[in-house]
């Protein structure tokens, strides 16, 4: 494990079959979720059970802990734990409530009141017994504190779960990578999702607490994300995160690369040095491919909705999609599109590349044209199936094919698991795909 301006605003796939993210779980209703969570200021310069196996265990709790927005401007909350609950106000115990009896808070004029009681400042509320957890009664199960408060700068209560790193992990590489992937898969994206908590602390601190639980930040469902092979990896990786020049890195992931990574001033307009396109290797994966079949009279009709029309197109002006890396002004290393030219009969429009995604709904910005019947080219193979100018022929069948899904910066994590397929068996091998994706980082424990 968040259009974009200088890293400030950032709004926006055993059997390969059965292989899924859960960022290309949510990707069918939202482009994988590509992930729109925010850069920091940029450092410049399940398993199979036998009777000798046993589920890991969470490991010791860490002295340092985060803190997650689970739920804001609610009018009221109700909290429950099997092994009972302790409601502090302040470092004291001020009521306890019995197993599986729930409490409700609630909004008394600025205050918050519990079952009916108002009193002064924020609530903290933990399970009676040693490693229990607290659930809401409508959503999910929590380790550690969920502290409610007044919610900062607007109605309602605010729902914090307060809990060290490495159990919030346990909650986030299981929605953020799917469990059933090999162990060296899953510490890489342990070691990038630590890294991106650690990077982003206090994000959000005007609001109360320093993450999401969604793609704002990385998705996170307490207790309900957890499987036995997602805390054994968190626990083999523990402490670990990625840094350049002995900082935390902004460790962006996403679905996957289609062949090559991307440079992030492409993207984002804005030079990180760890950030640069590199091979990637997912061509057995799901998503690797896709291709999208239109006519340029559906074509303008969107252009023209989103603001962009031409008329009649006649012609798109853009360099042919080839052998990576490119070095065309038009597309980037990988060879995602910057920008291209439609004309048409009533003028000429330039179109971003994000803005083109957006507009057809696309995957990714490494897209292509072809028209007719027939397979795309693979651009991979070096040839180059087209003239920069592409003269679109009205009532003819108009492809849009691409590779990848998602915005191509940092670590692919359909091209980590392949990496990690191909070099089955080599220990510690989710370090080797960490460096290959972030480039000139380096692994350091931090506790």
């Amino acid at each position: 494990m968040n259009k974009r301006s200088r890293l400030a605003f950032i709004c926006t796939v055993a059997a390969v079959c059965t292989l899924l993210t859960t960022s290309a779980w949510a990707a069918s209703a939202k482009d994988k979720k590509t992930v729109s969570r925010q850069p920091v200021k940029t450092v410049q310069t399940k398993s199979v059970r036998s009777s000798k196996t046993t589920v890991p265990q969470p490991v010791e709790e860490s002295t340092d802990t985060v803190r997650i927005g689970i739920r804001e401007g609610q009018g009221r909350v109700s909290l429950t734990s099997p092994q009972g609950l302790g409601i502090y106000r302040g470092n004291s115990l001020w009521k306890k409530s019995a197993a599986n009896v729930p409490v409700t808070v609630t909004l008394s004029g600025s205050d918050l009141a519990l079952n009916g009681t108002a009193g002064k400042g924020s609530l903290r509320v933990r399970s009676l017994g040693k490693d229990g957890v607290v659930k809401i009664t409508d959503g999910y199960t929590y380790r550690g504190d969920l502290e409610l408060m007044k919610s900062p700068g607007r109605w309602g209560i605010t729902v914090v779960n307060v809990l060290p790193v490495e159990q919030y992990l346990y909650g986030v590489v299981g929605k953020e990578m799917s469990p059933s992937w090999s162990e060296e898969a899953l510490k890489a994206q342990a070691v990038a999702a630590r890294t991106y908590a650690i990077a982003h602390k206090r994000r959000f601190s005007q609001r109360g607490f320093d993450l999401t639980d969604d793609t704002s930040s990385q998705v996170y469902a307490g207790v309900g994300g957890e499987s036995p092979a997602v805390i054994k990896a968190v626990n083999a990786t523990k402490g670990e995160i990625l840094t350049y020049q002995g900082k935390p890195i902004d460790a962006f992931f996403f679905s996957t690369a289609g062949g090559w990574t991307e440079n992030s001033e492409n993207v984002w307009g804005t030079y990180i040095p760890y950030l640069r396109g590199v091979s990637d290797t997912s061509n057995k994966m799901p998503g690797y491919r896709w291709a999208v079949t239109t006519t340029p009279e559906k074509m303008e009709t969107k252009l023209a909705a989103a603001g962009k029309g031409v008329g009649k197109i006649k012609s798109i002006t853009l360099s042919p999609l080839a052998k990576r890396p490119m070095t065309e002004s038009d597309r980037g290393v990988s060879g995602r599109v910057q920008s291209l030219i439609i004309h048409g009969t009533k003028g000429n429009v330039t179109v971003k590349g994000l803005a083109f995604q957006s507009i057809f709904g696309l995957r990714s910005t490494l897209f292509d044209f072809y028209s007719g019947k027939g397979t795309a080219p693979d651009p991979d193979t070096g040839k180059v199936a087209r003239k920069r100018d592409f003269t679109v022929k009205a009532g003819e069948p108009l492809t849009i094919y691409g590779f990848g899904w998602g915005h191509g910066l940092g670590m692919s994590q359909y091209g980590a698991y392949q990496m990690a397929q191909e070099h089955a068996g080599e220990r510690d091998y989710y370090r080797k795909i960490l460096t290959h994706y972030y480039t000139g980082t380096e692994i350091k424990k931090l506790y």
